[in-house]
């Protein structure tokens, strides 16, 4: 039996297929990205991924291109990992309170939120993809809201959309200074604090118990 394709620097090797050259090419930009602090030339990205600098133009047609793939790429990791932690039978608050505890500790653990949230941020790049997703993101936020308020564990005087442009900036906001901060929160601490700040703007209520009928009735 053939043993699997090596790897190297985290980079496949040995898969010359289209697709495997085009992941070795957005693997390697994102290593170079992240060694470059927030920048690369694409003569060290083909290198590394051993593709030629003709073939990484013809994939992505420029170093803005190539980066807007790494800025993609990126949040569709982060997303892909908070959805997956949803488990719709939880109650409201237990279920969001976990998917805060992932997405914080996805963006502590991936080295390239630093990145992403930091010098990237303001770039012309992220601020085309970030329109969109920000949109996006807030749409969902007040959708879940809403149905905590259905749910009986938000009050009603909240507005959903604008609880949920609160949160979504507010956490967005709270890891960037977190991560730029001497003195770092850890993903726990930073958790805890940001979800005291949802429960207080979201008037957030504790579920309602069940009755409990008496023995004597």
């Amino acid at each position: 039996m053939k043993r699997p394709p090596r790897r190297r620097d985290g980079i496949p090797i040995r898969d010359r297929s289209e697709n495997g050259a085009r992941a070795r090419i957005v693997a390697a930009a994102m290593q170079e990205l992240i060694a470059g602090d927030g920048d690369f030339e694409i003569a060290d990205v083909a290198r590394r991924a051993d593709v030629s600098v003709g073939l990484a133009y013809h994939y992505f047609g420029s170093k803005a291109g190539l980066i807007a793939v790494l800025i993609t790429d990126f949040h569709d990791r982060h997303e892909a990992v908070v959805d997956h932690c949803v488990d719709k039978s939880l109650p409201w608050s237990i279920r969001e309170k976990i998917r805060l505890k992932v997405s914080i500790d996805f963006l502590y653990a991936d080295p390239a939120t630093r990145l992403m949230v930091g010098k990237l941020k303001s770039s012309a790049e992220a601020v085309a993809i970030d329109t969109g997703r920000r949109a996006r993101s807030i749409e969902l936020a007040a959708r879940n809201v809403a149905e905590g308020q259905r749910r009986g564990y938000i009050s009603k005087k909240i507005d959903p959309t604008v609880a949920g442009a609160a949160i979504i900036g507010g956490i967005n906001q709270a890891v960037a200074q977190a991560l730029s901060s001497p003195k770092r929160p850890n993903a726990d601490q930073l958790t805890e604090r940001l979800w005291t700040f949802i429960t207080g703007g979201l008037l957030l209520a504790p579920p309602s118990r069940p009755k409990v009928r008496s023995s004597a009735a």
